[in-house]
């Protein structure tokens, strides 16, 4: 018997984008497909266009006249999800045609050869307009390396029990939700593999926006709350370190530091990494 796959597209006013993630997915070399797609407040027609697909394929649409949020959204469609395997699609973003195909195989490999393993990635292609690369090259990612840096990047395939015993997203992040997510997954069942197909394909060339944009803020609130609930001892804050200093917008002080590394082992080790790392001392105080 053929596996069912749900694949979960969360959205909002995004219609343009929506169509060709959905078309991404229904034009995929596996089926059947159970695709779900969260209409969180949208108001450009996105529901009358899932409504029409109803009719060829297997669609469910959820829609929530207030948004409730990218995190919520996607664990809305976690609670129906009825496949044997769950991936996940941003709007904005594309299936290459074998995606899901070179999944099952990879999965169907590992479970015979009796390993544990909590979900499997691919590497991304980046589109920039204009300049194309490839993220996600490691071939394992697990608790160690994950507490450090999204190795995974912004999808996983897995089955929806293993998604649900982990916990589903927080919807309390406000950023970095997937990596904090896939944390938890590892954690909880083993390492992820990555399969090697470049089956995603990631734009970041259109204007809406992305995490890269978003408010230092809530980058910095986000920083926050995954070294609340992933600290380890100071394990997790060289990799904080590292992503935050990605993101121009922010710019962390020795304050910032101490308020996230909280006690006076982790504080050394704080000074340690922003000697190391030269990050210039303003916006201080943001993590109080």
């Amino acid at each position: 018997m053929t596996s069912l796959v749900t694949v979960y597209i969360p959205t909002k006013n995004r219609l343009s984008l929506l169509r060709r993630a959905v078309q991404s997915v229904l034009g995929q070399t596996h089926g059947p497909i159970e695709l779900i797609i969260v209409s969180d407040g949208s108001t450009d027609g996105t529901c009358d266009y899932v409504r029409s697909l109803q009719q060829q394929a297997n669609v469910k649409l959820i829609h929530n006249e207030t948004s409730v949020g990218a995190c919520a959204a996607r664990n809305q469609a976690l609670d129906i999800a009825e496949g044997e395997f769950i991936t996940g699609l941003d709007d904005d973003d594309m299936f290459l045609p074998h995606r899901l195909e070179r999944f099952i195989t990879a999965w169907r490999v590992r479970e015979q050869a009796g390993e544990r393993f909590s979900c499997l990635f691919d590497r991304r292609i980046v589109d920039q307009g204009g300049a194309v690369t490839l993220a996600n090259a490691a071939p394992v990612a697990d608790f160690e390396t994950m507490l450090g840096e999204n190795l995974i990047g912004n999808q996983v395939f897995t089955t929806p029990a293993r998604m649900r015993a982990a916990g589903g997203f927080d919807a309390a992040m406000p950023a970095w939700q997937d990596w904090e997510m896939w944390v938890r997954l590892v954690q909880h069942g083993g390492p992820a593999h990555n399969i090697g197909a470049n089956s995603y394909l990631m734009d970041v060339s259109h204007e809406f926006e992305r995490i890269t944009l978003k408010s230092g803020d809530r980058i910095i609130q986000a920083a926050k709350l995954f070294y609340a609930k992933h600290g380890q001892g100071g394990r997790a804050l060289p990799g904080l370190l590292n992503s935050l200093g990605a993101y121009p917008q922010i710019r962390l002080s020795l304050g910032d530091l101490m308020v996230m590394a909280g006690t006076p082992a982790t504080r050394r080790h704080a000074l340690r990494q922003l000697r190391r790392r030269q990050f210039k001392p303003t916006m201080a105080g943001t993590l109080a």
